[in-house]
């Protein structure tokens, strides 16, 4: 059950600062939430498909700092960890899955100045380090073999990751289902919408604890 102060207009308030993410961090959304309120408001899912995490048991929650690269630039990655701000999540697409663009190095780089965690659509690399840093990484695949540091891509751009468009500022969650993007412009309904969502599953879950049929809940039992 989400309480009083964890409600849309206490978290956008301050949705800015690290107090409003701890508050949303503290909830029992999750990614599952928040893409069936997505698509309740804006009809879409939100998803970045095929993005799973690295390792399991982590979770991000921040705004979108995006990277537009080829898969054999990982220079362009490095400068988007720079241009980032603390508490941002860095999200990466990638014109193919082979080479990978992300590895232990920049992970570390990225934990370092405050990233809270790495989206690719695209591969990684070096997964036991990144697996010791407790780094966040999501990625669509994972291999071995890198390109070079062209620094040829671009910054800060809108990114399409398979049917979601992720924009620069837009926010992003990640736990063990994968991915999902929500739009700065909708945000305060998807959040709304998503807070309720937690509340009736609790209450549809304490019914079947008590002996309803999950059928006659739905209204399916024909």
């Amino acid at each position: 059950m989400v309480g009083k102060e964890l409600s849309a207009e206490s978290l956008l308030k301050n949705f800015s600062k690290e107090l409003a993410l701890s508050k949303l961090w503290n909830s029992l959304v999750t990614t599952s939430n928040l893409s069936d309120a997505l698509r309740h408001v804006a009809g879409e899912n939100g998803v970045l498909t095929g993005v799973k995490p690295v390792k399991e048991g982590l979770r991000i929650m921040g705004k979108a700092t995006t990277v537009e690269t080829a898969s054999d630039d990982w220079g362009t990655v490095i400068q988007g960890i720079y241009a980032a701000k603390r508490g941002d999540v860095l999200v990466i697409k990638c014109s193919a899955d082979d080479p990978a663009v992300w590895g232990e190095m920049a992970s570390s780089t990225a934990q370092k100045r405050g990233v809270v965690g790495t989206v690719i659509h695209g591969s990684a690399r070096d997964i036991s380090g990144i697996k010791t840093l407790n780094y966040p990484v999501f990625s669509r695949d994972i291999i071995p073999n890198a390109g070079d540091a062209k620094a040829e891509g671009r910054l800060n751009v809108p990114v399409k990751c398979g049917k979601t468009t992720v924009n620069p500022g837009d926010f992003i969650m990640g736990d063990e289902c994968g991915v999902v993007c929500v739009p700065q412009s909708i945000l305060e309904d998807v959040f709304r919408e998503a807070f309720s969502i937690v509340d009736n599953e609790d209450e549809i879950v304490a019914k079947i604890k008590k002996g309803s049929s999950f059928l006659e809940i739905l209204g399916i039992d024909k």
